[in-house]
């Protein structure tokens, strides 16, 4: 079994004659509306013809793990797209959306054969906001274990390995997550930077405990950070002198052998390719010529000059609001209240809406014993304000963008009373999520979970 490493948390298995994409992101555009890019840049990879490959795995249906673009363009149309099996149906709609192929959706702790002698287990991780599943593939000879974002409980992981007799090859973990909190939120700047390194500890620490409780034979810091190429993103590329929230692979090997982790470690780039029978890791030379963690800083600038025009030529298509958004955000919020009666009841929320650009306003939201109400905020002040741009509430009120996309993308900032409790911006996600995990879970006849 060799594994062709397709940069962010893509990779390519080839067993024999066949082949298995799993979570391929190699959209020349991007993901979440152009705010991250692959990085290192994997786009010449996008050129290729991989109509051959026998699946696609995908783990998460975030923008850098399900790429629509590679799905509806790059693959041959009977090609199965196998996902772990959520309650939540969101996955499996945004496939759909993406491409006809057929879809497999595989219970978690059951086997899947892929083809003869390579198989695929599904451990998920479920979460309101956000399912997500590790993916273990297996041949009689060599397992490889894909964490992919999932954050498994000790227990998960035991029983994985148990499962597995130890047997462990290679495993892929994510060292750094570009999370919206902090990032966004307009903290003092002595409380930004201890919220960053406290959220970029715990994932190195997870990513340790993780490696050190299921040894493998080569270890691989993946899946993660991208790069932010538009100009007002571009300063959350920054590390901060080893206090940013996203460590670079580099940054996160390092600090797994400061911690004490002493087990063979890799830094897998594009084009880079690991055969799990010898250990043999070889190195794609062509992208070395072209990337170094040593330039990085150059190279990022580099890459934001090359992107700038595709990013201004995709902003610039975007739909600009044609009136006062207030009566649609109003109907949409007052719509809210009617299809999620028994979440109004438990929640209480207070978030202030300031919509800068063409149409916009400062709106006022609340939730309190069982009232959901939406005004424009005049002299009133609220706990938790969060500011955007009138286009893409534009996007989200007329063309169906998700919240915790647009939230994904970071541009946006959130400001919070320090006397007030946290949790408004949470709270309103669990509120606009229409697939959390109640929409629309009946299986349809034809595509029901496979068992085997």
């Amino acid at each position: 079994m060799q594994v062709e490493f397709l940069g962010h948390a893509g990779f390519i298995i080839t067993f024999g004659k066949m082949r298995v994409a799993c979570d391929p992101w190699l959209s020349p555009r991007g993901a979440f509306h152009a705010s991250r890019f692959q990085f290192p840049c994997n786009h010449h990879l996008w050129e290729r013809d991989d109509r051959d490959l026998a699946a696609v795995v995908i783990t998460h249906e975030q923008q850098d793990h399900l790429d629509a673009a590679f799905l509806s363009q790059k693959i041959a149309p009977g090609i199965p797209v196998i996902i772990p099996h959520h309650p939540s149906r969101s996955l499996r709609n945004k496939i759909r959306a993406a491409c006809a192929n057929p879809i497999t959706e595989v219970n978690p702790g059951v086997d899947h054969q892929l083809g003869e002698g390579l198989r695929v287990l599904f451990t998920t991780e479920d979460t309101p906001i956000t399912p997500c599943a590790a993916a273990t593939f297996q041949t009689r000879e060599a397992v490889l274990i894909n964490m992919s974002n999932a954050r498994l409980s000790v227990k998960q992981r035991d029983t994985l390995k148990y499962r597995l007799r130890s047997r462990n090859d290679a495993l892929l973990v994510q060292c750094a997550e570009a999370d919206w909190n902090p990032t966004c939120y307009r903290h003092p700047e002595d409380r930004r930077q201890a919220l960053s390194v406290q959220s970029r500890v715990e994932q190195l620490e997870y990513a340790f405990q993780t490696l050190d409780r299921m040894p493998p034979r080569i270890g691989l810091p993946y899946a993660g950070p991208p790069a932010f190429l538009e100009d007002p993103l571009f300063r959350f590329n920054d590390d901060l002198g080893g206090k940013g929230i996203v460590p670079d692979q580099k940054r996160a090997h390092d600090w797994l052998r400061v911690r004490g982790y002493t087990r063979r470690l890799e830094i897998p780039l594009p084009g880079d390719r690991l055969n799990l029978i010898n250990g043999e890791f070889m190195p794609d030379q062509a992208v070395r010529r072209e990337f170094s963690f040593d330039r990085k800083d150059a190279y990022l600038k580099a890459y934001a000059d090359r992107m700038r025009p595709a990013i201004a030529a995709y902003l610039g298509s975007l739909p600009q609001p044609a009136g006062d958004l207030f009566e649609p955000f109003r109907a949409y919020v007052l719509r809210l209240g009617e299809t999620k009666e028994s979440m109004v009841e438990e929640l209480k929320m207070e978030l202030r809406f300031v919509v800068e650009g063409s149409h916009g306003g400062d709106f006022l939201v609340r939730c309190d014993a069982g009232a959901l109400t939406f005004e424009r905020t005049g002299d009133q002040t609220a706990a938790c304000t969060v500011t955007l741009d009138s286009v893409w509430l534009n996007q989200i009120l007329r063309h169906n963008l998700p919240w915790k996309d647009f939230f994904l993308s970071l541009r946006f900032s959130v400001e919070q009373d320090p006397a007030a409790e946290d949790g408004h911006v949470l709270s309103w996600l669990q509120l606009v999520e229409p697939q959390a995990l109640s929409d629309d879970v009946m299986e349809t006849p034809r595509e029901k979970p496979a068992h085997a």
